[in-house]
């Protein structure tokens, strides 16, 4: 009953209420028991192993957790053989720790680290079911755990003689003595009143227990304020508010001075003598944030819901603002670094691709330090960032510029900043994921030369490149069928696999080694239009694939741009052309034949000798017959001699 001796806390008027929205700045986890489903059973007390299942089911297409397995607190002995059987409902990536102890590990996804272990026995069944189906196969089962989106999960491997014969499901089921999950929050919500003070900040957590969870239970919190890129925030101002049954005593670890209200007893670790008493809180969303106003702070910076857990983490990013003063001179400038990498860390101008770095950054000027920014390098210098009247803009290829990869799914490099004032360099070294993808890629060499394009040129070669990235060395796909439909009324062509007629022109390339810790699949194909009519100005490019870990298929688009690189098309037949040059060679000949025969008659006639006669003086005084005697032709001359 609420009454005033017990500290009980009114809820908010109306005017205090604020809509929640998620958040993105500060990181909230907690360690649990408690599961979905689960059960155990002492089945395989006095057989060959334990079997203990891990069924996972995840949110998100892809999801990475840890998995680490001991034998701490449990009674098995170090020859005792152990299976794992995980299967999770979709593409998940496991990475495993277990010691000495060498457990076998069957799942229907990739554990990372171990080879031979993908089986499809089980993929298709869950809860009591895949209890069922794992205790014929195996001839028992030792425990049964259902998890939803898990980080990261400690399981501690052991049989107890005391559980039941069989393994029954129960919803909410607490695995405390075999197993802790932590569990990353993934929507952490705030609101911020208007006239919230700076500096002054509200964090509830509220634990939701079932009815079956009354006994006392310690809970440990732990607040941390953090600043990797520079000093943690000293002046800040922290109300925690812990909501829960009264049987929970809250155990808090921090370095900061934090004002606390919380349901049932808690104590702070630096002061562990000092408990102080519960008090009964608002059991309301709205409720919690009233009481926060009531104490003055309008700044809710989290409001997180959490099932029973033994531990929960709030990482606050809060970083120290930098002093603004006059800049010294530049050889005396050491704050320079941290303003710069400060300022960047909040407004990140990279950006990682499945194979390039962009950088694209607007031309401003740095406040804090009164300067501008001249030129912008990778680690190598060579990868120079081109500037325009607003921006610096850099793509490169991911595999230069002294870029490291690690895992093959984080990519590393440093920016290289000239500023103004003194030409003086500043580092700041970034990192960005890259997260498992699949892509498809159009190029037009067949060295694949990057970058890619997404213009397809008709009669020409096209390469073609289906990648997915996971971070492992082992083949995760196959391609089973790519094809190409073109914006027009003609039908989908198939590519691969290939068929007649176009099938002659499609090459399927031989396997490809992982470039960027990318799995590679690559294909050729010549794209031409039957009775070479006009062409579609576009097409979609599109490949299925098929996963190994679990046979579900996806697909993976592009779209292309055709560009004709055919000749331009002759408005005359062949027939014609033919004619055409015939009767110009032959009017050639003829117009030849002709001018020859007029030359040759026209041409001047040839000079003769005069010809020594005893004629009379008087024929020789004539002049017709002189004329006669001293020119001659082809035929004259004959009849004279």
């Amino acid at each position: 009953m609420c009454s005033p001796e017990r500290g009980c806390i009114h809820g908010p008027t109306t005017a205090d209420v604020c809509t929640l929205q998620q958040l993105a700045k500060d990181k909230v986890s907690y360690t649990t028991a408690k599961a979905v489903n689960g059960c155990v059973s002492r089945s395989t007390v006095g057989k060959p192993q334990e079997v203990h299942v891990l069924q996972v089911k995840i949110e998100k297409q892809m999801w990475q957790f840890q998995l680490n397995v001991s034998s701490a607190g449990r009674t098995t002995p170090p020859e005792r053989k152990v299976l794992f059987v995980i299967i999770c409902d979709k593409y998940c990536l496991v990475t495993v720790h277990s010691g000495d102890l060498h457990p076998t590990y069957v799942s229907n996804n990739l554990v990372l680290g171990v080879t031979d272990n993908m089986s499809r026995a089980f993929e298709d069944t869950s809860g009591e079911q895949l209890v069922q189906r794992v205790k014929e196969h195996y001839g028992g089962i030792t425990s049964f755990t259902e998890l939803k989106n898990p980080h990261h999960i400690h399981f501690r491997v052991g049989e107890d003689a005391s559980s039941p014969e069989d393994c029954i499901v129960q919803p909410g089921f607490n695995a405390q003595r075999y197993l802790q999950t932590e569990f990353l929050v993934q929507e952490v919500k705030g609101c911020t009143s208007p006239g919230a003070k700076k500096g002054k900040e509200a964090h509830i957590l509220r634990m939701q227990q079932g009815p079956a969870e009354t006994s006392s239970q310690p809970v440990e919190v732990k607040v941390n304020v953090v600043c990797p890129e520079a000093k943690p925030l000293q002046d800040l101002t922290i109300l925690l508010i812990l909501q829960s049954q009264p049987s929970v005593t809250w155990n808090i670890d921090t370095q900061r001075t934090v004002s606390i209200m919380a349901s049932g007893k808690h104590r702070i670790s630096r002061f562990p003598s000092e408990q102080l008493d519960e008090r009964v809180l608002p059991d309301s969303e709205q409720g919690l944030i009233g009481l926060a106003h009531d104490k003055g702070f309008d700044d809710i910076a989290s409001y997180t819901d959490i099932p029973s857990a033994t531990h929960v983490t709030l990482e606050l990013h809060r970083c120290e603002p930098e002093v603004k003063t006059l800049p010294p001179p530049p050889a005396q400038r050491p704050d320079a670094v941290n303003i710069v990498q400060t300022f960047f860390s909040l407004f990140p101008p990279w950006k990682c691709t499945d194979d390039s770095i962009e950088i694209v950054m607007p031309k401003m000027n740095l406040q804090d330090l009164n300067d501008y920014i001249t030129d912008i390098t990778l680690q190598d210098p060579r990868c120079r960032a081109e500037q325009n009247q607003t921006h610096f803009v850099l793509r490169r290829y991911l595999g230069d510029c002294h870029t490291k990869l690690e895992s093959d799914i984080l990519a590393r490099n440093k920016l290289i900043l000239t500023l103004a004032s003194s030409l003086e360099q500043v580092e700041v070294p970034f990192e960005c994921s890259l997260p498992p993808e699949l892509r498809l890629q159009l190029y037009r060499t067949q060295d694949f030369k990057w970058p890619s394009t997404t213009v397809l040129e008709v009669n020409k070669a096209a390469y073609v490149q289906v990648s997915f990235r996971a971070g492992s060395a082992q083949r995760f796909l196959d391609v089973k069928e790519c094809s190409l439909q073109t914006a027009t009324e003609e039908p989908q062509q198939l590519l691969i696999p290939p068929v007649a007629p176009l099938g002659q022109a499609v090459t399927v390339l031989k396997p490809t080694e992982a470039t960027l810790g990318r799995e590679l699949h690559r294909f050729s194909f010549v794209y031409s239009l039957a009775g070479g009519g006009p062409f579609p100005p576009c097409a979609t490019l599109s490949c299925r694939v098929a996963w190994h870990v679990n046979g579900s298929t996806s697909v993976a688009t592009l779209e292309v741009t055709l560009q004709d690189t055919r000749p331009p098309p002759s408005s005359l037949g062949i027939e014609a052309v033919v004619g055409i040059t015939f009767a110009a060679f032959l009017i050639g000949t003829l117009l030849t034949a002709a001018l020859w025969c007029i030359y040759s008659h026209t041409r001047p006639m040839a000079k003769l000798q005069p010809v020594a006669t005893n004629a009379p003086a008087s024929e020789s005084s004539s002049p017709n017959h002189s004329i006669g005697s001293t020119q001659s032709t082809p035929c004259s001359t004959s009849s004279m001699a």
